[in-house]
């Protein structure tokens, strides 16, 4: 194994890993905040840009796994009642958000910040309460802004795979980029790469393309 995959070769990946929106009914830019009671004007909506699974991503109690789920639809309503989003950002509560900063990412109050964590079932993720700064949003230059209604990837720095949709069997249907049958779902390119390059240099490749 040796060399580099290209853009071309990695581009199907990297479509399927820019899968998120910001609150796409509303322009303007993504600030951070400390707590979902402060200033609510900062909370967003997070929908999942999957073509087979256009919803808003939600706290939802699941029998097996994270209370996490999808909305049944993605209408404007709908929107305004996922907007239970926000990030919290390391240094200070305020500001814009950049791209790759480490950030705390929470779904409403109390104990509602995600963080990675190892779990029978689902996804590798529990709530917290303190923020855990291990989240990072790519897509665009890293230190540029980040704004509402823009496609961008989402990051976990701690497990260093992208957050995304899955279909699941059991739980919620979210997970990594490296969940078990990924592969399946982008025909085989992800385990045809990783054998020719090695895995780890194409998580880097992508990453690299991806906030290019």
């Amino acid at each position: 194994m040796n060399g580099t995959p290209s853009a071309a070769e990695l581009q199907p990946l990297i479509d399927k890993y820019i899968q998120w929106d910001f609150s796409p009914n509303t322009a303007g830019p993504l600030l951070s905040k400390a707590t979902f009671d402060d200033r609510p004007d900062r909370n967003v909506s997070l929908k999942c840009l999957e073509p087979n699974h256009v919803e808003f991503l939600i706290y939802e109690e699941q029998t097996f796994g994270i209370n996490l789920g999808f909305s049944r639809d993605a209408t404007a309503n709908t929107e305004q009642a996922a907007r239970r989003w926000f990030f919290a950002r390391q240094e200070g509560n305020g500001g814009q958000i950049t791209f790759g900063e480490k950030l705390a990412l929470a779904e409403g109050i109390g104990r509602s910040f995600l963080y990675y964590t190892g779990r029978p079932f689902g996804i590798n993720l529990d709530w917290s309460n303190p923020p855990v700064y291990e989240w990072q949003i790519v897509g665009g230059t890293v230190g540029s802004p980040v704004n509402r209604n823009t496609r961008v990837a989402i990051f976990n720095a701690k497990v260093g795979e992208f957050f995304v949709y899955f279909d699941r069997n059991i739980g919620a249907e979210i997970g990594w980029s490296d969940s078990e049958r990924w592969e399946d779902q982008l025909t085989g390119e992800l385990e045809a790469l990783v054998k020719q390059y090695g895995e780890q240099v194409v998580k880097e490749a992508i990453v690299a393309l991806i906030s290019a």
